[in-house]
């Protein structure tokens, strides 16, 4: 049975491993395999406990876990980019290589949308790979309307984006029960 929780800086090594497998399954043909091959789990570790220390105000994170193991993990917060209608923003969810398509996603975003919503945000974008055509086929289930195109630089390699959004965050928590 999956649960969700706050995470802890104990955690902070299992929600690494997460979004380092996540990535080298996910992401592998759509960003460098370099890349790929030299994801540092005990760095990516150390900056989640350095982001989680801080406790930022209006930032919110879950991990999903399946019998004590931790398979999935999302974060959210303030939007940064100001240009955006959009108040919150999610960073990350991602999900161990097997668990997908189980439902853990929608409740992530759940969770996701019910904490935003307590912070006083009103609306919700995200950013996706171009290719990963799971992932964006997953925010339009959930209602995600395409906004617009951008590139991210992963280590110096430009990476072709797009952003989907909910201008109600109502209407994303309701596309998730």
């Amino acid at each position: 049975m999956i649960s969700l929780r706050r995470p802890t800086l104990d955690d902070s090594v299992a929600i690494a491993r997460v979004q380092a497998l996540s990535w080298q399954a996910t992401y592998r043909g759509m960003v460098p395999d370099e890349f790929l091959d030299t994801i540092d789990v005990d760095a990516w570790a150390k900056r989640h406990r350095g982001t989680m220390s801080k406790d930022p105000e209006n930032f919110a994170s879950y991990v999903a876990e399946e019998d004590g193991k931790i398979v999935g993990w999302a974060l959210g917060g303030p939007n940064r980019d100001q240009r955006m209608i959009y108040s919150a923003e999610l960073f990350t969810i991602y999900l161990l290589p097997g668990y997908e398509r189980r439902g853990i996603g929608r409740m992530l975003m759940n969770a996701m949308a019910k904490a935003l919503m307590s912070f006083g945000f009103d609306s919700m974008v995200v950013w996706v790979l171009t290719d990963n055509k799971a992932a964006r086929e997953f925010y339009e289930a959930l209602g995600g309307v395409y906004v617009v195109r951008g590139v991210m630089d992963l280590d110096g390699t430009d990476v072709p984006v797009v952003s989907y959004g909910w201008r109600d965050l109502r209407a994303l928590l309701m596309a998730t029960v």
